[in-house]
């Protein structure tokens, strides 16, 4: 029964690591791959200005406006800055990038960087797991030749 037990609960601990592993790789690379676009040219160039201040939060996303250099060009609301930009107070203006539906310091605010550091993570993450599982099924085969 502890035997049984055991097994279980190592099963479960593999397929959690599988599952954080694989959700780490796409969400880093949902990160990277926008920011290195930006970060190599791609975007709009434009204006960010705060619509909706973060409140006693130095860290916190601020909300505001997107309008492009280009006036042919589609503006945003209520868009989300990716990175840091110096405009953190209501009505505080900065120059910025929009690529995706995301605002972007210009030069990508080193999105990418922080993208691939997480989906690293999850890389190193999927190789333990890999470990594991290869530990498992060399246990498995060898209970079953004894």
């Amino acid at each position: 029964m502890e035997d049984r037990r055991s097994r279980v609960r190592a099963a479960a601990i593999r397929w959690a690591v599988l599952v954080t592993a694989l959700l780490l790789l796409l969400v880093g690379a949902g990160y990277a791959a926008p920011g290195w676009s930006v970060a190599h040219g791609a975007g709009a160039p434009g204006t960010f200005t705060v619509t909706a201040e973060a409140v006693d939060c130095g860290r916190c996303v601020v909300e505001g406006t997107f309008t492009p250099d280009d006036p042919a060009g589609p503006a945003l609301t209520a868009a989300h800055v990716m990175g840091r930009l110096p405009a953190r107070l209501l009505g505080d203006r900065s120059p910025a990038v929009a690529y995706a539906g995301k605002v972007y310091p210009p030069g990508g605010g080193n999105a990418w960087q922080r993208g691939l550091a997480v989906a690293a993570a999850g890389l190193a993450l999927f190789l333990f797991w890999l470990r594991l599982a290869l530990r498992a099924r060399r246990r498995r085969r060898r209970s079953v030749t004894l």
